[in-house]
């Protein structure tokens, strides 16, 4: 029998939300206005989500002067950004059933209250931790023993769905269990040599799973 989790972190990028395009658009675009010629590395990029931007360029060696232009870019295109077929009735369904939700994000504050406003789907989390609301963003566990403390939750009744290496390491880290979703911009294989707990194919497959 599948345990019903009481408490659900979400990751945002790539669960909730597909911000593929307007990324590579912004990190096209800012490459090419400081760094001229050349490729971004696209791959290595995406592999990288839900570390925060200054983590993700420090990493890949790319300039810091790209980060405004790419935050700029982003803002301006926020149309590009979509959610999930699927996601906005699994939120609802887990609100009403009496769960708690909540978002655990590589993105700023800033912008993740943007895109949930945008959206009119900040009412469905209880709490928001963003990367620049930690010391020690994901992997590390801080995010989510913030999250957890935050809700009086216990580990036992507490998973993340996420999409990124760095959600199920983190989870991981924090002791709790894990659900790995493969519509993201991560390759299923690198997901499953993280071990999750679950590997979800579908939004319905995750509904399954969690209702």
């Amino acid at each position: 029998m599948t345990r019903l989790y009481k408490n659900i972190i979400f990751d945002f990028d790539g669960v909730i939300i597909n911000s593929h395009d307007i990324q590579v658009k912004a990190l096209t675009e800012s490459f090419k206005a400081i760094c001229g010629e050349g490729t971004p590395p696209y791959d290595d990029f995406f592999k990288l989500s839900g570390e925060g931007l200054k983590n993700i360029f420090t990493q890949l060696g790319l300039p810091l002067e790209m980060i405004p232009i790419y935050q700029k870019i982003s803002r301006e295109n926020i149309g590009l950004i979509k959610i999930h077929e699927g996601m906005i009735e699994l939120l609802e369904k887990l609100i009403e059933s009496g769960r708690f939700c909540a978002l655990c994000t590589g993105k700023d504050r800033s912008r993740t209250i943007e895109i949930l406003k945008h959206f009119k789907i900040e009412h469905f989390f209880k709490i928001v931790v963003c990367s620049d609301d930690v010391i020690n963003p994901k992997p590390h566990p801080e995010s989510l023993m913030l999250i957890i403390d935050d809700l009086n939750a216990t580990l036992e009744d507490t998973v993340i769905v996420g999409d990124g290496i760095n959600d199920m390491l983190s989870a991981k880290n924090a002791d709790i269990k894990s659900i790995a979703v493969t519509w993201g911009d991560v390759p299923e294989k690198s997901l499953k040599d993280c071990k999750p707990d679950r590997i979800c194919y579908s939004i319905t497959q995750l509904k399954n799973i969690l209702l």
